[in-house]
């Protein structure tokens, strides 16, 4: 008897242990799953806290020099309704009248519009583009609660592009330009069917290839045991799957440039740590349209145009007007 007993007393012990382990386990992904897929507005102190890279400080400089510039110009808001009801919204900024050339700007992860893309306006006008700046679903001006990192985005993303079609005429010419998980979300539009035809190029700055292998990625500056993190990747995706119908492998970039129907310029810093630069190196090589590309050496993530504004500029430039 006291054998059985102390048999029982082990086996409630370790399922006592295994319960406490599974608990913890679901609390750490639930927090994960709050912190990457949910709506997080950027924080605007960011510049000037000292824990900041200097190099996000330059970037943070950069934008804020810009914003005399971008308030200068005409600007409207715009909206659209997403395939799923979801209401989404922009900023349309006009360099001149009768404009047929557009650019239409998608920032990245847990950014903004302006914090990602108003950096550019001088380049922009320079060309003569006007240009959307849109806020991705579940970011900023735009509703939605969850982030799908390009799987929905980039659905968004011909909506946006039909929308400047119905402004600006059936003879506009668009070019998409993606930072991070805009790089993506563009990406994944020039794989689609259903591309508007009015879309003449794309320009991609520090795109991943694939989300469950980015998420893998990230994780891996703190897991090392290759299983663990393994599984982590997974219960991700089922809590992606059950919360908004995507999982991570959707979120493919690298599987759309093999059905890329229009020019990509690929950009990247090799100095970056969070989206490294052989992921961008991946679409690159698997792209089947016309394609260029640009490696930034040292720059952190998506910062290739603080670190070297004239040779971004100059390669933009080029790249665009091949096309527009």
């Amino acid at each position: 008897m006291k054998k059985e007993k102390s048999v029982l007393r082990i086996i409630l012990v370790v399922l006592s242990i295994l319960a406490a382990l599974c608990g913890a386990f679901a609390a750490v992904m639930l927090k994960i799953f709050r912190d990457t897929f949910l709506r997080k507005d950027p924080d605007p102190n960011e510049e000037f806290d000292p824990k900041t890279e200097e190099c996000y400080v330059r970037y943070h400089r950069q934008k804020r020099e810009a914003l005399p510039k971008l308030n200068s110009l005409p600007m409207e808001q715009v909206e659209i309704t997403a395939d799923d009801g979801v209401t989404l919204r922009g900023r349309l900024y006009h360099v001149k009248d009768y404009n047929k050339k557009v650019v239409l700007a998608c920032h990245g992860f847990h950014a903004n519009g302006i914090n990602d893309m108003a950096r550019f306006v001088n380049m922009y006008e320079r060309m003569g583009f006007d240009f959307l700046i849109i806020s991705q679903r579940a970011h900023e001006l735009s509703d939605g609660k969850y982030i799908t990192f390009g799987v929905k985005e980039h659905r968004d993303g011909i909506r946006w592009a039909r929308k400047i079609v119905d402004i600006y005429g059936d003879d506009v010419q668009i070019v998409l330009h993606g930072l991070s998980m805009g790089a993506a979300t563009v990406l994944m539009m020039t794989g689609s069917s259903t591309l508007p035809p009015n879309v003449k190029c794309c320009i991609a700055d520090s795109p991943y290839d694939n989300f469950e292998k980015e998420a893998d990625h990230c994780f891996k500056g703190i897991i090392k045991y290759d299983p663990l993190r393994t599984l982590m990747v997974k219960t991700m995706s089922l809590l992606t799957t059950a919360a908004d119908g995507f999982k991570l492998s959707d979120a493919a970039p690298i599987e759309a440039v093999k059905h890329a129907t229009v020019p990509i310029l690929f950009i990247h810093g090799t100095g970056d740590t969070f989206v490294p630069c052989y992921m961008g190196q991946a679409d690159y090589e698997a792209c089947c349209s016309e394609k260029e590309q640009l490696l930034i050496p040292g720059a952190a993530h998506v910062c290739s145009y603080t670190e070297a504004p004239e040779e971004y500029e100059e390669k933009f430039e080029g790249f665009c007007r091949k096309y527009i």
